[in-house]
């Protein structure tokens, strides 16, 4: 009888304890549950997101694609231009950075067929003026070329093929020199910021993440290495890469150094996990940390933050 006055206040504590955990395990699931449908877009795959648009590849009849786009005034097009035999994986970025002039464009690859990879060239659709054109600069009769990207008139993009010099090239709109070559390796997929390119890979290793300076000079940057599965949706911006493995888990790179540091580049794993059927990425605000994201119901916006 001595001892019960403790034991009902231990019992009170372990209540108490119980039921925060409950309301903290509450809270972070209505925080997960907070993210909110941006456009129903079922079956859809390859966002891409900047400047207040996004794009993505929607399904069409007999197989095909067709490129799909909001505006920033919410309206919901597809733009009457060919579709694609494979999903088309777009990028958006701007021409130039003088604000007098810019355009925003989405580049992507038209390729033979059904393939994503062989007899590609590249392609950039003006979003306000809803015209496409071939990037002739670009195109090379030994090389199918993919995975591009741009920002502020500096491309990113990937020569493949039966040519002597494959890998990852740089090319600015208007240069008269022809198109840079930066690595060997065969990206999957490109993203750049104007003075940085990130690029997925795969190897004998297992899938990556690689990011470096446009000029070529400097050390590149691997955040990410060794993956079962192939790093997907490259965000890049001046301050930070992130990507998206495998069950919606998403990682970023801290701040990229200044002159100042830090010299060691750092990665951290998002608070929360996305939806398991998350396809992609894309930016919003320039920010790596509130993406929006494709899943199976559609176009998302991540709120919370993840970082």
């Amino acid at each position: 009888m001595t001892f019960a006055p403790a034991e009902r206040s231990n019992a009170m504590r372990i209540a108490t304890i119980a039921l925060l955990a409950s309301a903290l395990l509450a809270a972070g699931a209505a925080a997960a549950s907070a993210d909110s449908l941006v456009t129903a877009a079922p079956g859809a795959r390859n966002l891409a997101a900047n400047g207040g648009y996004q794009a993505w590849a929607t399904p069409a009849a007999g197989g095909r694609w067709r490129l799909t786009v909001r505006a920033p005034d919410c309206s919901v097009t597809t733009p009457g231009i060919a579709d694609f035999g494979a999903p088309p994986r777009p990028q958006i970025g701007s021409t130039q950075f003088a604000a007098s002039g810019r355009r925003l464009l989405a580049v992507y690859s038209r390729c033979q067929g059904a393939s994503a990879i062989a007899g590609c060239d590249v392609y950039a659709y003006d979003l306000a003026a809803g015209t496409e054109r071939k990037i002739p600069q670009l195109a090379s009769k030994s090389y199918s070329e993919t995975a591009p990207s741009i920002e502020l008139g500096r491309l990113a993009f990937v020569r493949r093929g039966g040519g002597p010099r494959p890998g990852v090239y740089y090319w600015a709109l208007g240069s008269s020199k022809a198109p840079k070559r930066l690595t060997s390796i065969l990206a999957r997929e490109t993203a750049t910021n104007s003075t940085r390119v990130a690029y997925t890979y795969n190897s004998s290793r297992g899938g990556g993440l690689a990011v470096r300076l446009l000029s070529g000079h400097g050390s590149v940057l691997v955040p990410v290495s060794r993956q079962p599965v192939v790093p997907r949706s490259p965000l890049l911006t001046r301050y930070n890469a992130a990507w998206l493995l495998q069950d919606g888990h998403v990682q970023a790179t801290r701040r990229f150094a200044g002159s100042g540091g830090p010299f060691t580049l750092s990665v951290v794993d998002a608070n929360r996990a996305l939806p398991p059927t998350t396809d992609s990425l894309g930016l919003r605000s320039d920010r790596t940390s509130a993406p929006f994201y494709l899943d199976a119901e559609g176009v998302k916006l991540a709120d919370p933050a993840l970082f």
